[in-house]
C-alpha cells in the first residue's frame, strides 16, 4: 500500500532531481544550502551540500552554510518549482534569505526537471490529420473480433457484409477471434518501459506476441465488438491495454492534448464497428470518445465509425426484412468505400444507422422474444 509521504521524504525526492540537473552542470560549486522550514506547524531543518560528487541531503543544522532559507515548505516547493518568483516571495515575506544569495543561481538549475527526449519526438502526421487525402487502399487489414461469442454472434453477422466490401479493393484481411486467444491482462509493472526493450513480462506465456506481430504489420485495423455494459467487452480493453509496450514512456505533445511516442513509427488507420441491442444511436456516444481517446493516444486516425443499433431486433423480426437488406448492402458498400478512399459517405451511413421501427414497437417486441425465450428454455438467440 502506498504511504503518504513525510515532509523529509519529499525533500528526499527532490534532492535526487536536484543532484542530476547539478550532475550536468561543466562547472561545480561548494557549499551547503540550509533551510528552515514549516509544514503544518512542525518545523524541519535540513540542508543541501554540494559537492564535485554531487549533491546530498541531510537533517539538522549545518556549520557555515553559503546560504540559508526560511519558508514554508509549500512555498520552498514553490519556488523549485518556478511557481513563485524569488522577489516576489521576498517582498511578501514568504522567503527570507541569509547569506550569499548568488549561490542558488549557481548550483540551481532551471533545468531541474527538464531531459532532452528529441530522439524520441513523434510529431503529428499529415496522414493523421487528413487520411483520406493521403489514402492508399491498404495492402494488410486486421479485424480483431472482441465478440466473446467470437463468429457465432451478431457482431459477426453485420461485420461480414463490411468484409465483403473491404475485400473488393484491399489484398488481404486477417481475421483474429479474441475469444479464442489467451491474452494475460496487464498488470502495471511497467516492465516493458523501465526495461527499455518494449517487452512484456509476459512475452511468449500467452497469444499476445503472435497477435501484437499481425496488429503492427497492418495497415488498417478493423475493431469489431458488441456494446457490453455501455463499452468495448472485456477482451478487447485487455488486448489494447498490453499494447502500451507499443510506446516509449515519455510524454510529447500530440494532436489534440499529451500522448506517448511510438517504438515504431507507421501510417495505420482505425475502423471501429459496433452492434447493440439498444434501439437508440446515443447510447454508442460513451464507447465512441473512449476510441477517439485511444486512438488519439495510439497515433491512429479513425477512417470510419460504424455503429449498428438494435442488430439483433432488425435480425430477428421477419416484419423488418426490407430494412435488414439494406443495411447489409451498405455495409457491403461501407466496406469498398473505406477500402477505396479511406473514409464513409454520409448517404452510405445514414443507411446502416436508420431507425428500424418506434421505440414503443422496439421494446413491446423485445420484451415479448426475450419472454418467449425464457418460457420455452430456448438458449438461442
Amino acid at each position: 500500500m502506498k504511504e503518504f509521504p513525510a515532509p523529509y521524504q519529499v525533500m528526499e525526492s527532490l534532492a535526487g532531481y536536484i543532484n542530476r540537473a547539478y550532475r550536468d552542470q561543466r562547472e561545480k560549486q561548494e557549499g551547503v544550502i540550509q533551510f528552515h522550514l514549516t509544514y503544518k506547524n512542525e518545523r524541519l531543518d535540513c540542508y543541501l551540500r554540494f559537492a564535485p560528487e554531487g549533491v546530498s541531503l541531510s537533517k539538522g543544522v549545518a556549520k557555515d552554510p553559503a546560504v540559508t532559507v526560511k519558508s514554508t515548505l509549500y512555498h520552498w516547493l514553490d519556488l523549485a518549482a518556478g511557481r513563485l518568483n524569488p522577489l516576489i516571495g521576498i517582498l511578501t515575506g514568504k522567503l527570507r534569505f541569509s547569506g550569499d544569495t548568488s549561490f542558488f543561481s549557481k548550483v540551481m538549475s532551471e533545468e531541474i526537471f527538464g531531459t532532452d527526449i528529441s530522439e524520441y519526438d513523434d510529431p503529428v502526421t499529415d496522414f493523421e490529420k487528413r487520411p483520406h487525402k493521403y489514402w492508399r487502399i491498404p495492402e494488410r487489414v486486421l479485424v480483431l473480433n472482441a465478440s466473446p461469442r467470437a463468429g457465432q454472434g451478431y457482431t459477426e453477422f453485420y461485420l461480414e457484409a463490411f468484409l465483403r466490401g473491404l475485400g473488393k479493393t484491399c489484398a488481404s484481411i486477417d481475421m483474429v477471434y479474441l475469444a479464442e486467444q489467451r491474452i494475460n491482462r496487464c498488470r502495471g509493472c511497467w516492465y516493458c518501459w523501465l526495461s527499455g526493450t518494449g517487452n512484456c513480462v509476459f512475452k511468449d506465456k500467452d497469444d499476445f506476441e503472435k497477435i501484437n506481430q499481425r496488429y503492427e504489420d497492418a495497415d488498417l485495423v478493423v475493431f469489431a465488438f458488441p456494446l457490453y455494459i455501455d463499452g468495448m467487452p472485456s477482451l478487447l480493453k485487455d488486448f489494447l491495454e498490453r499494447t502500451v509496450c507499443h510506446y516509449h514512456p515519455y510524454m510529447i505533445r500530440g494532436h489534440h492534448r499529451t500522448r506517448h511516442p511510438r517504438r515504431k513509427r507507421k501510417k495505420q488507420a482505425v475502423v471501429v464497428f459496433s452492434v447493440s441491442g439498444f434501439p437508440e444511436l446515443d447510447n454508442f456516444r460513451a464507447v465512441k470518445e473512449h476510441f477517439r481517446q485511444i486512438t488519439h493516444n495510439s497515433h491512429q486516425p479513425i477512417v470510419a465509425e460504424i455503429y449498428r443499433p438494435a442488430g439483433m431486433y432488425l435480425y430477428n423480426n421477419p416484419l423488418l426484412y426490407r430494412e435488414l437488406n439494406e443495411v447489409m448492402e451498405a455495409l457491403e458498400m461501407a466496406g469498398e468505400e473505406v477500402g477505396r478512399y479511406g473514409k464513409l459517405s454520409r448517404k452510405t451511413l445514414k443507411v446502416i444507422q436508420q431507425r428500424i421501427d418506434r421505440v414503443s414497437d422496439f421494446r413491446r417486441l423485445s420484451n415479448l422474444f426475450w419472454k418467449e425465450k425464457i418460457r420455452d428454455n430456448d438458449r438461442t438467440y
